[in-house]
């Protein structure tokens, strides 16, 4: 008798231990998304990389043969974008020239620009991904097609 006291006993005890780590790996891994859902803001591209200067490239067109694009960033916001249309008859239409000022996404890695088409480009070191309004990107092989280089410092 004494033997299956002792027995349920340690079958309890087993089992209170398993919900105790149970428990503990519920809370790590709660922690562990509040890390990656929150983001430490005192690190983003704005404040760790130097961003200032000019980026170039060819970024993908769906009737043209590319949109040459280059633009300028300055540290007190201000921008240069100039974007010429490859492949059609030449007019005023198919460049474009504006300047403004640009604007930081919460988290400090994406900017938006444009006057008359906004555009999103996430901030990377010495180049700028075009990336979608809602901020998701380009998956794939075809994803270099939406990087600006950066050429120069200012």
């Amino acid at each position: 008798m004494k033997s299956i006291i002792i027995l349920l006993a340690l079958v309890c005890l087993i089992s209170c231990k398993d919900q105790e780590k149970t428990a503990e790996s519920n809370s790590l891994e709660s922690s562990k998304e509040e890390i990656s859902t929150n983001p430490d803001n005192a690190h983003n591209s704005r404040n760790s990389l130097d961003w200032d200067g000019v980026y170039e490239g060819v970024l993908p067109c769906e009737d043209c043969e590319g949109i040459e694009t280059s633009i300028r960033l300055k540290k007190n916001l201000d921008y240069v974008l100039s974007q010429h249309y490859l492949g059609r008859a030449e007019s005023e239409e198919n460049n474009l020239n504006e300047t403004g000022k640009f604007e930081w996404n919460k988290q400090g890695n994406t900017i938006s620009l444009g006057e008359r088409q906004k555009l999103y480009f996430q901030v990377s070191e010495n180049y700028l991904l075009q990336v979608f309004k809602d901020e998701s990107k380009v998956m794939g092989d075809s994803a270099i097609k939406y990087r600006l280089t950066k050429t120069n410092n200012l």
